[in-house]
């Protein structure tokens, strides 16, 4: 049995499109009541699935593609061996969300709370334990290459030296799974948030960020930090950028590339001088824009979903939910009040 849905840019969304930027997507679910089957639901990937425990086999997969990202969520109720490779030029992540059991990874172990990568010069082999709910994560090499050098931070093979690999500690592989989850929540709800420019551009910054973080090479030693009026001098630089490109929703990267510093460097100066780090400022400054968007509207004709996501916010409660901590009220109740 399959069943699929295709969703793209063009498509009816709950966006006005005289207000919104597009920007291509699609978004794919399928069911399958056959291994072979559901290999094949995976577009442009050549892989083979082999059940190995006995029962009648359900796999699910969310197929996401935007900005050059393929993100996919896969379950399985039995297990397999996969076999094959994923697509020309790419990285993949395997981040597990919950397994029941244990598996192996191109003859590595595979344990409970370890994610693995792959790209696509060799091919990989997994066994997945009985249940397996996983997100795959594939990005161009070169995408992801120039994501880690605009951070100061190295380049990609400092950070998968020896592919296909199994990496099994990271302090930040809790916050991966949580955004993860969290994401896939809003995207069962209304994936069509991603024909929304700016949440695109917004979501592809916070994903390749959290891989970042995960998977950075913990032989990384400490950097003499500069003094304070260095660190000031930094953080006006970027205040100075950010509040003049409002309008485009800058992210850390961008920070980090135009006033040439590292990733850590810009969070420490940001940390001693405004105490706070430059994702909470960034998100505080489009927060600020969403205000005034809706302090200016016809609530009439304005929705808050439609601000949110021109400020680049995806998930509506989330952005609510901080838009009242730092305003001590609701967006509905800002835009009912508009004049």
């Amino acid at each position: 049995m399959l069943t699929a849905m295709l969703t793209e840019a063009q498509a009816k969304s709950s966006f006005p499109e005289a207000t919104k930027k597009t920007a291509a997507y699609s978004y794919c679910e399928y069911h399958a009541e056959d291994a072979d089957e559901h290999a094949d639901n995976l577009k442009d990937w050549d892989q083979s699935y082999d059940q190995l425990s006995a029962g009648r086999f359900h796999g699910s997969l969310a197929d996401a593609w935007f900005n050059d990202i393929q993100m996919f969520r896969e379950t399985t109720n039995q297990s397999v061996i996969q076999t094959g490779s994923c697509w020309s030029g790419s990285l993949t992540f395997g981040v597990p969300l919950s397994m029941e059991g244990t598996g192996t990874f191109c003859d590595q172990p595979l344990p409970q709370g370890a994610i693995f990568s792959i790209d696509s010069n060799s091919e990989f082999t997994l066994r997945s334990p009985k249940k397996l709910d996983v997100v795959g994560i594939a990005i161009r090499r070169t995408q992801l290459d120039n994501f880690i050098n605009s951070t100061g931070e190295g380049n990609a093979p400092e950070y998968c030296p020896h592919l296909p690999t199994v990496m099994v500690k990271s302090p930040h592989f809790g916050e991966l799974r949580c955004f993860l989850r969290t994401l896939y929540g809003v995207l069962d709800t209304d994936s069509s948030l991603l024909g929304h420019a700016q949440v695109q551009r917004t979501l592809s910054s916070a994903l390749l960020d959290h891989l970042l973080a995960s998977t950075q090479s913990a032989a990384d030693g400490p950097m003499a930090p500069p003094s304070y009026q260095a660190r000031k001098a930094i953080v006006e630089r970027a205040r100075e950028y950010t509040l003049s490109h409002v309008d485009e929703l800058v992210t850390v990267a961008e920070l980090v590339e135009v006033i040439g510093v590292s990733r850590r460097t810009l969070q420490y100066c940001f940390q001693e001088v405004l105490n706070t780090n430059p994702v909470q400022y960034l998100r505080g400054i489009r927060l600020n824009g969403a205000r005034r968007e809706l302090r200016n509207s016809n609530p009439h004709t304005t929705h808050v979903q439609d601000v949110a996501a021109r400020w680049g916010f995806w998930h509506l409660s989330h952005f609510s939910s901080d838009y009242r901590t730092m305003f001590g009220e609701l967006p509905s109740e800002t835009l009912r009040k508009a004049q």
